[in-house]
């Protein structure tokens, strides 16, 4: 849905099913690590009709620095790809337990 307001109730059960797989796998992979989830609406600017919403994940692993309290902006230091290669067994493995197998 391009609305997070239009989501259908099955769309939300995926979406709860999704979030407890990956941050479930978050927390196994960082070792329960605090982070913070931000709702992103963008109504288009003209009409105020919902054109893309998405969920971000901010893991909170270090200590915010200059750069990162001066520009709000956060720095990793490590690679999409070997944080997707650590990830990716966590959360297979806690979609499983979720479908109880």
């Amino acid at each position: 849905s391009a609305s997070f307001l239009s989501v259908t109730q099955m769309e939300i059960n995926d979406l709860a099913m999704m979030l407890r797989c990956t941050l479930g796998g978050l927390c196994k992979t960082l070792k329960d690590v605090h982070f913070n989830l931000a709702f992103h609406l963008s109504p288009e600017k003209k009409s105020n009709v919902m054109i893309h919403w998405h969920i971000e994940v901010y893991p909170q692993i270090s200590k915010w620095a200059g750069f990162e309290r001066a520009f709000g902006v956060y720095m990793s230091n490590t690679s999409p790809e070997g944080a997707a290669q650590e990830l990716k067994p966590n959360c297979r493995e806690e979609f499983a337990k979720s479908l109880g197998i």
